[in-house]
């Protein structure tokens, strides 16, 4: 007799195309993990002795956004000059939660199993798009260090 069990289709995945879903009114078109792309180039832009100031984040990728198209499904919102992104806020806290990061005072700091993050970013994204966001969080990263040396709102 043929049953579900013996021929493996509870552990089938759905190979139907995905299209985007929509919500109130507007149609959402963000990838699939933006989540595991924030992290990664969290992650990867962070250093052992340089700790990363958590209220720099949101601000620096939201001024990247616009010149960087794997930002493409990250959302904002403004109020004032502060910006927020729930996106990013959910990267720190899976970072956090994984045990990749550690926030002390404001700041992240890498622990040593951050470059466990990378061999899990290599089991769904292809070595092109790694490069990508290894490429973005280079850019990131300075980016941060020189907000961090001048504080001084840019343009």
């Amino acid at each position: 007799m043929l049953t579900a069990a013996c021929t493996g289709i509870e552990n089938a995945v759905d190979l139907s195309p995905k299209f985007p879903a929509e919500t109130s009114g507007a149609i959402e078109n963000r990838h699939p993990r933006i989540r595991e792309i924030i992290s990664g180039i969290i992650l990867l832009a962070a250093r052992a002795k340089d700790p990363i100031p958590l209220a720099k984040v949101h601000s620096i990728l939201h001024a990247m956004k616009s010149h960087e198209s794997i930002f493409s499904g990250l959302r904002f919102s403004l109020t004032g000059a502060v910006c927020y992104s729930r996106d990013i806020d959910h990267a720190i806290n899976y970072l956090t939660d994984g045990g990749f990061l550690e926030i002390a005072g404001g700041s992240a700091f890498v622990r040593e199993r951050a470059h466990e993050f990378e061999n899990y970013l290599s089991g769904f994204l292809t070595n092109y798009q790694i490069q990508a966001v290894h490429s973005v969080s280079l850019r990131f990263h300075d980016r941060l260090r020189r907000e961090v040396r001048d504080p001084r709102d840019r343009p």
